[in-house]
């Protein structure tokens, strides 16, 4: 019988999530990538493979975007591109400084895109055991619950969630900027260190909103088909729509996003 792309993409996030509880506290080989702060190890590794292989299994003849390089040889399949028809964009282990200093908060975030755009996206709190899913037009879900945005129409009502650049010097400049106007004025303000679960907690009313700066596109995909089915406005910084090329994010409802949107134009200028 033939998986639906949410039913495969579900699949799959839970195969990653398995591996990477198997491993939690311990893991053997640690590097960086982009810079001195940004990690990765064996587990994040190890979890797409087992993400791409369920897919694979799945769906003969899939392509593959994920973050780890590696992936597409161990797994024995070939690198994908985001400008294809239709492109699985894997996040194998979000959140791997949270995994590695044991802070709870890690993800595998799994997303298909036809056209440029996510249609299906599961993202699995590896810690907790949450399930988030959306299919575009099927509303989004936890554990097969419908959940939406909230209502806040202003930052002092709202708590936001945010996270912070690898990259330490331009882009954390411009991102503080954004913070210290954020902080002034909102309710509080939440950093957790993976984007998935973060765009998660948005969608099911935990937090009002999210933006970030400088993200890739295995970092939201999943993320964006379930705000967008929770009801929630999802752009760039210029209020442009969400693209496999975006790269900082604002999601709320849309009077809350519309705000933001003006406190982050002020701050730039």
């Amino acid at each position: 019988m033939a998986h639906t792309a949410l039913e495969t993409a579900a699949q799959a996030a839970r195969a990653g999530a398995e591996i990477i509880r198997q491993h939690a506290g311990r893991y053997e080989k640690l590097r960086t990538k982009s810079s001195g702060v940004d990690f990765v190890t064996e587990v994040d590794v190890s979890s797409g493979v087992a993400v791409v292989a369920s897919i694979a299994a799945a769906v003969p003849g899939a392509r593959f975007v994920v973050e780890e390089p590696e992936v597409y040889r161990l797994a024995g399949v070939e690198e994908g591109s985001l400008d294809e028809a239709e492109v699985w964009v894997i996040d194998p282990l979000d959140g791997t400084t949270s995994f590695v200093h044991g802070y709870p908060c890690y993800s595998v975030s799994v997303a298909c895109l036809r056209d440029g755009q996510p249609v299906a996206g599961a993202v699995l709190n590896a810690v907790t055991g949450e399930l988030f899913t959306a299919e575009a037009g099927g509303g989004a879900f936890l554990g097969g619950v419908p959940i939406r945005c909230t209502s806040a129409p202003d930052i002092p009502s709202a708590l936001i969630a945010t996270g912070f650049p690898y990259e330490r010097t331009v882009t954390l400049d411009r991102q503080l900027r954004i913070f210290s106007a954020v902080i002034r004025t909102a309710h509080d303000v939440r950093r957790d260190g993976s984007a998935a679960i973060d765009c998660c907690e948005a969608a099911c009313g935990r937090v009002d909103a999210f933006w970030e700066l400088a993200l890739r596109p295995w970092d939201m995909a999943a993320g964006v088909c379930i705000l967008r089915e929770a009801g929630a406005l999802v752009t760039d910084t210029a209020g442009g729509g969400w693209t496999a090329a975006t790269t900082d994010l604002v999601a709320a409802n849309p009077a809350l996003h519309a705000r933001l949107l003006e406190v982050i134009a002020e701050v730039e200028g």
